[in-house]
């Protein structure tokens, strides 16, 4: 995908919440993208399109995804899941891009 030239990353985009996480800094620095923080709000604005809901995301901070609303709240108006959420060894990510 990364090699796709119709893919062109914009960012790493997070909660606000998890400001101060050395691990996101570092992957922001290692791949050379910006790293956006976002409010609660933007992400629940997202909630109707997330594909993955986490009991334990909805109690912490009041939204039924992390990964996936902010891909969606970062890619722009009109994105959609390229890949839903993805776990493993700590990490948690999902992909959103608006479509050409």
């Amino acid at each position: 995908m990364a090699n796709d030239p119709a893919f062109n990353p914009i960012g790493i985009f997070t909660i606000r919440d998890k400001e101060g996480e050395p691990g996101l800094a570092e992957a922001a620095r290692i791949l050379g993208l910006a790293l956006v923080f976002l409010d609660r709000e933007a992400l629940r604005r997202q909630a109707p399109f997330v594909q993955t809901e986490s009991v334990r995301t909805q109690h912490l901070f009041g939204v039924p995804s992390v990964a996936e609303a902010a891909a969606l709240a970062g890619a722009g108006t009109g994105a959609v899941l390229i890949v839903s959420r993805l776990s493993g060894q700590g990490v948690t990510c999902a992909i959103a891009g608006v479509p050409s």
